[in-house]
């Protein structure tokens, strides 16, 4: 029996308000083996939400249980985690041998979080830059694809500095001013770990065949200028809804809106989401299938790796 190891993502986000799906990708690390067949298999299911996996290719879902995340206070980060397994045949020289993953099980860790801007950031709108804060429902911030859109749902979390302390994840990233190109972002921007920023360039269309993509804050993290900020003592961090997912001008620099996918909308439990209910009544409660598409190519981890 031959033991190899399991590498790849084994770590995920789930990210927005209210919760939605994250996937990932593990893979073998058998060296100069290659494996002639393998069978993966959840090993542990995770205990506040649902697990599968493809059983050819090992690639895993994992959907927050909406119940669960229902009982969190706004805010809160939790963490969540399932065990997959592997087996199959490798060869070896001239041998056909059987093999195992290692360690077997191997934990998948989910991280789950709201997406947010941070207090002060400078959104465009229709009466040009306004901090955030200043913003309600009704007031129309521009976007790169539709013009301006009227604000539908706005709420804010503030973080103090002792779960800052104690919840790293928290944390903001910053991102310098002209980090991203000419004046983008033209002051240091603050967001959440998984608000994703919009990037463009010769690397993106060669490397995934579109002109921009997405990528959440805390995978720019290592570009020149790009950080967790482990000054702040507080933070306050802001989401904002509108029709469709959409790009937003922060700080010069452009980030998404919040996005509401199809399973994101699978209950209507909680008070968020009976909120969304009133500001979209044709929605939710009616067979609203959620935004469709997110407004731009989002990409995993490894894949902004490729980038920097």
């Amino acid at each position: 029996m031959v033991s190899v190891p399991i590498t790849g993502e084994l770590t995920g986000d789930v990210t927005g308000f209210p919760p939605n799906v994250e996937m990932g990708q593990p893979t073998l690390n058998n060296g100069t083996f290659n494996a002639i067949t393998q069978t993966w298999a959840i090993a542990t299911p995770p205990a506040n939400g649902t697990a599968s996996i493809d059983a050819s290719t090992g690639e895993w879902t994992y959907t927050v249980d909406p119940t669960y995340f229902d009982g969190l206070d706004k805010g809160e980060v939790v963490f969540d985690s399932f065990f997959i397994s592997v087996s199959g045949t490798t060869q070896i020289g001239a041998f056909t041998l059987p093999f195992t993953g290692t360690p077997n099980p191997v934990e998948v860790v989910i991280r789950i979080e709201g997406v947010c801007f941070a207090a002060g950031t400078l959104i465009e709108t229709e009466d040009g830059p306004r901090a955030i804060e200043t913003l309600g429902i009704g007031h129309r911030v521009n976007t790169a694809d539709h013009g301006l859109q009227p604000i539908r749902w706005i709420e804010s979390s503030m973080i103090p500095p002792e779960r800052l302390c104690d919840e790293p994840a928290m944390r903001p990233v910053r991102i310098s001013a002209d980090s991203l190109g000419p004046n983008s972002p033209s002051q240091d921007l603050l967001v959440s770990q998984q608000h994703r920023i919009l990037v463009k360039g010769p690397k993106v269309e060669l490397f995934f065949g579109e002109r921009e993509a997405l990528i959440a804050a805390k995978h720019l993290c290592g570009w020149p200028g790009i950080e967790i900020d482990t000054s702040i003592e507080w933070v306050q961090y802001l989401h904002i809804l509108l029709d469709r997912h959409e790009i937003l001008s922060a700080d010069g620099a452009q980030a998404e809106s919040l996005f509401l996918g199809e399973e994101a909308l699978y209950t209507l439990s909680s008070d968020a989401l009976r909120e969304l209910a009133a500001i979209f009544p044709d929605g939710p409660v009616s067979g609203y299938t959620g935004f469709g598409r997110a407004a731009r190519l989002i990409l995993r981890e490894h894949e902004a790796r490729a980038l920097a």
